[in-house]
């Protein structure tokens, strides 16, 4: 029993430090999906939309208040940003709750810079997005810049 314990407690800890982009399993009950826009200023738009899929009520649920991630990848897989990399979130339980058909966009501005501050060279960049609730989801595509 005190081993149970200690394994809970520490996979909760793990996912509330570690939010990052996991994924529980695929969903029939929605459709997460992830696309870009290059702006006229140089930067770049993410849209992120879940959509439910199902004739009942979905409810997802994340145990702080971030809701998604975005990864931006160099080739062969570095991490060179994530949207969540300068913000903090509270360890509460956050939920999104969507009715038959509906659905819930979010959008995000990527400046083209890394996490150090530096502009990012023209290339070809793996970006994953990722529902970070339960159930969760994720997308990837390229993104040429």
């Amino acid at each position: 029993m005190k081993t149970k314990r200690f394994l809970l407690t520490g996979l909760f800890l793990l996912i509330a430090l570690f939010p990052g982009c996991f994924t529980l399993g695929p969903s029939l009950d929605f459709k997460f999906l992830a696309d870009y826009q290059k702006n006229s200023d140089g930067t770049i738009t993410f849209t992120l939309t879940v959509r439910n899929e199902s004739m009942k009520e979905i409810e997802l649920v994340s145990t702080t208040s971030m809701l998604y991630e975005i990864e931006v990848y160099e080739k062969p897989g570095l991490l060179i940003w994530n949207w969540s990399y300068d913000k903090g979130f509270l360890m509460v339980l956050t939920s999104i709750i969507l009715q038959p058909g509906e659905e819930k966009v979010f959008r995000e501005t990527w400046d083209l810079h890394s996490n150090t501050g530096q502009p990012v060279p023209p290339g070809t960049y793996r970006v994953r997005a990722c529902l970070v609730t339960k159930p969760g989801a994720s997308y990837s595509f390229d993104l040429n810049i």
